[in-house]
């Protein structure tokens, strides 16, 4: 399973290997994987290490892929000027940034709604409850999710210490989470009835992250990810006992 990929943490410090026929296919599959590792992440802070280029061998025998390390480190410490260089957001902390972020997202795309932002040790969240959100989640929730990779964008940009943003709104996520889950269970069972593997459809990285996350832990079955984004897609396979 994908989550099984080495995380070391220090900091925000997560690494997740990917392979491809080319280097930039590596390059893409890594960062595809610790996004589900990982979350939304900004992509200055990522470092991209090739482990193997690749060859194509003789007369397509003995091909090798391409393989590539994407590293997710703790904000370097330079970027702390960012802050301190000007802006509207210069001293204010991640939490404030987000909620004037969010206000901003609101009123741009003409919701009544309202903005509520809560913090604890693993991330710090906003809610926005009001009438009328499907505009604001989107279909299968592609916009809530755009707009959460954004704000974990912006909301630590020139800062230090990292945490997860999770955008939500009238409970949609814990509503698409349980859906999820749901769908994974039915997989599951295919598996349990005989099918060799149960595929899919293709998904965001959030989304295989929670399908990943849930059966981690299963036995009998595995998870994992195939193809390339946005067709990526989570995949069921049986194990042996």
């Amino acid at each position: 399973m994908e989550e099984n990929q080495e995380q070391k943490r220090n900091g925000a410090d997560l690494r997740a290997e990917g392979s491809g026929k080319t280097v930039a296919d590596a390059e893409a599959d890594a960062l595809s994987r610790l996004e589900e590792i990982a979350g939304p992440f900004d992509r200055g802070h990522i470092e991209l290490v090739v482990i193997e280029e690749g060859s194509k061998g003789f007369l397509g025998m003995g091909s090798n892929l391409a393989r590539v390390e994407a590293r997710l480190a703790a904000v370097a410490a330079d970027t702390e000027g960012e802050a301190a260089a000007g802006g509207e957001d210069a001293g204010e902390t991640a939490k404030e940034r987000l909620g004037r972020y969010l206000e901003k997202i609101i009123a741009a795309i003409g919701l009544e709604g309202s903005v509520e932002i809560s913090e604890d040790e693993e991330a710090i969240t906003g809610n926005v409850t009001g009438p009328n959100l499907g505009i604001f989640i989107g279909r299968h929730g592609q916009t809530i999710d755009a707009i959460q990779y954004i704000a974990n964008v912006i909301s630590f940009r020139g800062l230090n210490d990292r945490k997860r943003i999770i955008i939500d709104a009238e409970d949609y996520r814990e509503r698409r989470a349980e859906a999820l889950e749901s769908l994974a269970e039915r997989g599951v069972n295919e598996i349990e009835k005989g099918l060799s593997e149960y595929e899919f459809k293709p998904m965001s990285a959030a989304e295989r992250r929670i399908i990943h996350l849930y059966l981690q832990d299963r036995e009998g079955v595995e998870t994992e990810s195939e193809g390339r984004d946005p067709f990526r897609r989570v995949i069921i396979t049986r194990t042996e006992n």
